[in-house]
């Protein structure tokens, strides 16, 4: 999808000798390469607040408390944005075209409406707070055959990497998984496959689990029975052993008897 930073070319001073504003009165157009664009306003000369764009010569301030004159001054164009919008465009043979636009607080503290360019691979810095700067762009030659610049506002992104690319090529990875289906299906069902073996796998270990409860519970009752069966036999043992008498040997006191003569 093609964005609307694609389509006209930034202007680089010095490449056309005949050059005009899109708008008079509202920008600066710099002269060399050193030079940056900027915002034509107007500042009060009493409460220093600016305006955009310019007021005109006998012009007062809006503040009611200071009624004072204003005066013509140049504007950083430099801000951030407050907030953003992206606007999805069809064109015949260009397909759909994407344009960002922005509410955007500039230094001096106004806020303007400007289109935003340079947002190609950093959709995620459409937010507000990121910052932005002036920027002039080529819109075409006129009927004279002069170029004509208009002005828009640009991402900061410093040593920012760009988030698009990741973003496009999963959206690649997903056309290709639509569009082959058979791949798709062959790995259901190699997953469907993995999950029976897992499930009978977690079958026969619950059921290794439970003989061996039960081998353990067998043995502690067979033990438990022993050991009640070895102290009833001891008690019947001792029930049955007999009290020793005591025998008292009788003395041969007499001598045995002679014959009768």
């Amino acid at each position: 999808m093609n964005t609307s930073s694609d389509n006209l070319r930034l202007y680089v001073p010095g490449t056309h000798k005949n050059i005009v504003p899109f708008m008079r009165d509202v920008f600066t157009i710099p002269t060399n390469a050193r030079q940056k664009p900027t915002l034509i306003g107007s500042v009060c000369e009493e409460c220093e607040e600016h305006f955009f764009p310019k007021m005109g010569q006998k012009a007062t301030c809006d503040n009611p408390f200071c009624p004072r004159s204003t005066s013509t001054t140049n504007l950083s164009g430099r801000g951030k944005i407050l907030s953003a919008t992206i606007m999805r465009e069809t064109a015949e043979g260009a397909g759909d075209r994407e344009r960002a636009s922005a509410v955007i607080l500039l230094e001096e503290g106004i806020k303007i409406n400007s289109l935003i360019i340079g947002w190609d691979g950093y959709r995620s810095m459409l937010s507000p707070g990121s910052p932005v700067e002036l920027v002039l762009q080529e819109m075409g030659l006129n009927d004279d055959e002069e170029m004509v610049v208009g002005y828009a506002f640009r991402l900061v992104t410093g040593r920012r990497k760009p988030d698009e690319p990741e973003i496009e090529v999963a959206k690649e990875e997903k056309s290709k998984g639509r569009r082959k289906k058979a791949p798709a299906v062959a790995k259901t069902k190699a997953v469907k496959k993995t999950a029976v073996k897992k499930k009978t796998v977690v079958k026969k270990k619950a059921a290794a689990k439970k003989t061996a409860k039960k081998k353990v519970v067998k043995k502690k009752v067979a033990k438990k029975k022993a050991m009640v069966k070895k102290k009833v036999v001891k008690k019947k043992v001792a029930k049955k052993k007999p009290t020793k008498k005591k025998v008292t040997k009788k003395k041969a006191s007499k001598a045995p008897k002679g014959k009768k003569r």
